[in-house]
């Protein structure tokens, strides 16, 4: 039994595309470049005075 809400797909639609996982994961590591070299230089300072 369907769901009284749900409308049996229709074989000529598309399929919908789903999120552009190239693009998601590019931004995902440059975050991970920035919040590291951000860390890199509040650190660095007090390191060098070693």
């Amino acid at each position: 039994m369907n769901s009284p809400g749900r409308q049996p797909a229709d074989p000529e639609d598309p399929p919908s595309p789903g999120p552009n996982l190239v693009l998601l994961y590019s931004l995902i590591a440059l975050a991970l470049a920035a919040a590291i070299g951000f860390a890199l230089l509040i650190v660095f300072p007090f390191y060098g005075r070693r």
